[in-house]
């Protein structure tokens, strides 16, 4: 059985993707406070080009009872993980944890507090956004990559129109990393995913930080696998020209919708914390743990984290922020 905590854009998707799948059983860990909007539901519904996905809602658990979970997927955020983990049980024999957090310090956490058991990297390639309880919306292709070699992991999520690769190792995760770079760009200008793209001041910041944390991956020898079927060096010089091809690419490619946006944007827009220093702060403390320096990737975790819980935030233009970056 497959129970998912966390209930936001990333868990609900993905618990619906499993529930549709209908390899292995599904169920939803809920807080009190969120159960009776929940079983007031009866389906699990994502938004997506071509129709909706909507399946039948799972059983929900309010109690932290893992004896009958083979795969514990935590889809919380970073903010959220710890309290989760003192909150949890010890894990029964033969449960994998499933973690479908950005960035690399969540895995590193869950194998400091969970010695020995077996724990896999979910990177989540694909955008979604939160409607309302256990409804979402896809606005790129649904793509995962599952480090490891889980086929049973990998059925367990293969429902229709779900690409999903596996990765050896950490490739996976800092390629993914890399892309979420832009996170923070979109989250100090109030920018979606096509402003970043299209030609123009944000996509040559974006460039440049980009070109910093694979500078430090390269000289640190720290294999990345970044998910774009073009080599870095292309994508580089198509980042740093004036077509649009990458948000052609973006959008043909990967089906991104012309209103999407990361998660980082809308945590900034309601006052909430952000992973800035999940995404762009690894890049700084794997540059410092090796004598090198970050700081266009440092200014961006100042910049974001200077934001949190501002009401309304005071966002930058694109040219401000170029200027301020000096790029």
């Amino acid at each position: 059985m497959m129970m998912f905590i966390g209930a936001g854009a990333v868990g609900t998707t993905l618990a619906t993707l499993a529930a549709a799948a209908g390899r292995e059983p599904v169920q939803l860990y809920t807080r009190d406070k969120d159960r009776a909007a929940f079983e007031a539901l009866t389906q699990l519904r994502v938004d997506r080009h071509g129709g909706a996905l909507c399946v039948p809602r799972p059983p929900l658990r309010s109690v932290l009872d893992l004896h009958d979970v083979d795969y514990l997927v935590i889809a919380v955020k970073h903010p959220q993980l710890t309290a989760l983990l003192d909150a949890l049980p010890p894990l029964p024999p033969g449960c994998t944890v499933v973690s479908t957090l950005n960035g690399l310090s969540a895995t590193r956490q869950l194998r400091e507090r969970l010695p020995g058991a077996p724990i896999v990297a979910v990177s989540v390639m694909f955008n979604a956004q939160w409607l309302a309880p256990l409804h979402t919306e896809l606005t790129t292709r649904a793509h995962l990559v599952i480090s490891g070699h889980d086929a049973r992991l990998r059925r367990a999520f293969a429902a229709p129109g779900v690409a999903i690769d596996h990765a050896r190792g950490e490739r996976g995760v800092w390629g993914k990393l890399l892309i979420n770079l832009a996170n923070a760009v979109c989250a100090l200008t109030h920018a979606t995913f096509e402003d970043l793209f299209r030609a123009g001041d944000l996509r040559q910041v974006y460039a440049a930080v980009l070109d910093e944390a694979v500078g430090i991956l390269r000289r640190t020898d720290t294999a990345f696998t970044l998910p774009m079927p073009v080599p870095y060096t292309l994508y580089r010089a198509l980042l740093r020209g004036r077509s649009q091809l990458p948000w052609q690419v973006a959008r043909r490619r990967n089906g991104l919708r012309e209103r999407a946006y990361p998660s980082m944007m809308s945590d900034i827009a309601a006052g909430r914390p952000t992973e800035v220093d999940e995404l762009n702060g690894e890049i700084v403390r794997h540059a410092r743990a090796h004598g090198l320096d970050a700081p266009l990737n440092a200014a961006l975790v100042d910049k974001v984290q200077a934001l949190h819980g501002l009401q309304p935030p005071p966002y930058r233009s694109a040219a401000a922020l170029r200027r301020e970056l000096g790029v």
